[in-house]
């Protein structure tokens, strides 16, 4: 009876069983060597979906299985089986990748973005949001902490010299990809290895391979999605591989905002091959497709992006606040002008341009040419290889790419890793593509030459970046060649660095007990200060852009206010005059400043700083001078809008000739204009000035004056009576009333619309 009862359950418990056994099975068959990197990845930005909850251990708990889950669907949804790198690969490309990455491990990571925000970064997003309460913006760059989450956990669980192994990774990634990419044109195993170590001979991707500076990490999602753009015809569902890409893309967007140059030409190939290619999608396919890639490449950027909103009313802060009009970042200014093209002929000129101007290239100042290299070789494989497709594609991607990095990358080395690969991949593409011609031919031509000039040009730009490599990166440390002894001092750390705290003497450690704030006064020094106390907050007294409004400051105001009396402050001896200079203009007292050697994961290798201390200012004079801070700053720029009207105003007078206006003013902004100041300060006023009709030029700057009886509202409306006194010359003048910000602005400077009345002065 029992028996039978079971038997008829055994068939679907072997189907059970070997549906199990597929679905194991199309993992192994679709997971490759990155995957693993992917995993986390994914696992970052699940936890940032969980930012809203309170609890960090919580959120991560419940993070940790939904990756997995996320990650099993990535992998079992690839639109092709994963390509098995062979032996050939991993003993002729890991061996290179691992010596160049040992060559500095011992010696900590000091680069300036390193201690300027990443450890910052990393260990705010480790327990939580970048900010945290009683911050006031403690990071000079506050972009999304996705990277630093993936370089943090690495670091906590290795140790601070190899937790950088996590570039070491990505790069292999990268050369996997790498090695898909050259696979068409490359068909032997031994050829195909040797061209993937050429085209990773870049510098400036060997810069980082030990450091803390997250820009590999994007680059193999950059690449993945470039392969699979490339073959996406081969699909078979489109639909889905179209969307694949779309998610590398938002990932390496949400990584790094800065690949939006490297994203475009892949965008748009998509969207050739979606729309006019010989295997586009069907109209009826068009809209679901295109709300589904939309979708996935907004996915990952979504919470940092509405965390950013919420917080400073900017999804990209602080970039496009022209448009965003943030309060606290000017709507002005952009780019550091030291880098990059200046000018449209600049921008077409600058892939060649960088090489021959390396200092405006990086500020390293030093470049092997491979995007210049691969421009050349670029465009000289679409006159001879047009008829490639293959060729054709990563030749155009590249040229699209190189004018995308000019223009919206700004031309600055680190966003242009992705075309520092892609340009040795086209070099490959087309000397193969020359070899291919001229062994179908058998014929002597001019073209047998083509193919080993640019193979050697490959070699030689792939030797002096090697030299680059050896002698230069953002930490200019030393390398195991050029100092042995340290090496091997040093490496003795390796595996037992994880707390800053455990390299500092009972001394050091007591400067910082009972520390409750930290005040960032300058440069490179938060980065140090999250590593000793990451729970603290830091309110920021340097980065003149976080005080440009009256809004920002006062928000600065009523932060400190509300924190401890007494802060401490980290920086370098040579930011200490800056940075009492910082702390005094904020309003806040410079206490004073002593030396402090900060063993920095090592006892012969410390940072020489300074541990400067600052308190609120006491009393009710105290308690003015921030007043007096905050009031002293303009309202964001679209906060400045009038409306002034004159009925009646005289259009004839004599020479100094006196006259009353009879104003109606309104405020058009969202913010009420003060109609007291201090000491004829920061109140709102009317004035006016006498202008040269023909030539805009200024007459009579300091005519009249008149106050506001009381606060203005928003929106409110009120009459003034404006004295005016006509030029001593006589001729027709144009006479300008505008509202004044006293000490601050006139409120045209800020694009509100002004009076004019345009009057003759006559004897």
């Amino acid at each position: 009876m029992t028996s039978a009862a079971v038997q008829p359950e055994a068939p679907s418990d072997a189907r059970a069983a070997a549906e199990r056994f597929g679905l194991l099975a199309r993992l192994r068959e679709r997971a490759e060597f990155g995957d693993a990197l992917a995993l986390l990845y994914l696992l970052v930005f699940i936890r940032q979906y969980l930012w809203p909850l309170d609890s960090n251990a919580l959120a991560w708990a419940l993070s940790v299985p939904a990756a997995f889950v996320a990650w099993y669907f990535y992998v079992v949804t690839k639109p092709f089986p994963a390509e098995r790198a062979g032996r050939e690969f991993w003993l002729l490309v890991l061996p290179p990748l691992v010596i160049l990455y040992l060559l500095r491990l011992p010696f900590p990571d000091i680069s300036w973005d390193v201690l300027n925000y990443r450890l910052l970064h990393a260990e705010r997003s480790l327990r939580g949001t970048l900010f945290m309460p009683g911050d006031y913006f403690p990071t000079p760059a506050p972009y999304n902490p996705a990277p630093d989450t993936v370089t943090g956990i690495f670091r906590h669980a290795l140790g601070y010299r190899l937790g950088t192994v996590v570039n070491l990774l990505a790069l292999v990634w990268t050369a996997r990809v790498t090695l898909k990419l050259v696979r068409p044109f490359v068909a032997r195993a031994w050829p195909r290895a040797a061209a993937v170590l050429l085209v990773l001979l870049a510098e400036h991707l060997l810069y980082q391979v030990n450091e803390y500076m997250v820009d590999l990490l994007s680059l193999p999602l950059l690449l993945e999605a470039t392969w699979l753009a490339l073959r996406v015809e081969e699909a078979e569902q489109r639909r889905p591989a179209f969307v694949r890409v779309a998610l590398l893309l938002g990932l390496s967007a949400a990584l790094k905002l800065t690949n939006a140059a490297a994203i475009l030409p892949v965008v748009l190939l998509c969207a050739y091959k979606a729309l006019a290619g010989p295997s586009r999608l069907k109209s009826r396919e068009l809209p679901t497709t295109v709300a589904l890639t939309f979708v996935a490449f907004v996915a990952p950027l979504l919470p940092f992006a509405v965390y950013l909103w919420r917080l400073t009313s900017n999804p990209v802060f602080p970039l496009a606040n022209r448009f965003f009009l943030s309060a606290y970042w000017p709507t002005d200014g952009g780019w550091d002008a030291r880098w990059g093209p200046k000018g449209l002929w600049e921008i077409l000129a600058w892939p060649v341009l960088a090489s021959f101007e390396p200092a405006r290239h990086s500020e390293l100042g030093v470049y092997s040419g491979r995007i210049t290299l691969g421009l050349f070789v670029a465009l000289l494989g679409l006159a001879l290889s047009w008829r490639d497709r293959r060729v054709r594609a990563v030749c155009l991607l590249f040229v699209v790419g190189c004018f995308a990095w000019s223009a919206g990358g700004m031309g600055y080395s680190r966003y242009g890793l992705y075309l520092e690969v892609l340009a040795g991949v086209c070099v490959v593409a087309v000397a193969a593509s020359s070899l291919r011609v001229m062994w179908s031919d058998f014929k002597p031509s001019w073209r047998a030459a083509v193919p080993a000039l640019l193979l050697l040009a490959l070699c030689a730009q792939g030797a002096l970046a090697l030299r680059y490599a050896l002698k230069y990166e953002w930490s200019m440390r030393p390398t195991l060649l050029s100092d042995w002894r340290a090496y091997r001092h040093e490496a003795r750390y390796v595996f037992r660095d994880r707390r800053l705290k455990d390299f500092m003497n009972a001394e050091t450690r007591a400067l910082f007990e009972g520390l409750q704030a930290w005040v960032e006064s300058g440069p490179k020094s938060n980065g140090v200060e999250a590593l000793i106390d990451p729970a603290l907050p830091i309110v920021t007294a340097s980065h003149p852009e976080y005080f440009a409004t009256r809004d920002a400051r006062q928000h600065f105001v009523r932060t400190v206010e509300s924190g401890p009396q007494s802060m401490l402050s980290l920086c370098m001896p040579e930011d200490l005059t800056q940075a009492r200079e910082y702390i005094k203009s904020r309003g806040l007292t410079f206490v004073g400043a002593r030396p402090v050697s900060v063993p920095f994961f090592s006892q012969r290798r410390p940072l020489g700083m300074m541990l400067v201390e600052a308190t609120l200012p006491e009393g009710e004079e105290g308690r003015a001078t921030l007043e007096r801070f905050w009031k002293a700053a303009a309202f964001r720029d679209q906060d400045y809008r009038a409306l002034i009207q004159a009925p009646g105003a005289p259009t004839r007078l004599r020479p100094g000739e006196r006259a009353e206006l009879h104003l109606r003013v309104r405020n058009l902004g969202p913010v009420a204009w003060p109609a007291h100041g201090e000491r004829g300060m920061y109140q709102v006023n009317a004035g006016d000035r006498w202008l040269d009709p023909s030539t805009g030029r200024v007459v009579n700057d300091l005519d009249g004056r008149t106050a506001l009886a009381a606060d203005l509202q928003p929106g409110g409306e009120t009459e003034l009576t404006l004295p005016v006194t006509a030029p001593k010359q006589p001729g027709d003048y144009v006479l300008e009333v505008d509202m004044i910000h006293e000490g601050v602005t006139f409120f045209f400077e800020k694009g509100s619309k002004t009076l004019r009345v345009n009057v003759r002065v006559e004897p």
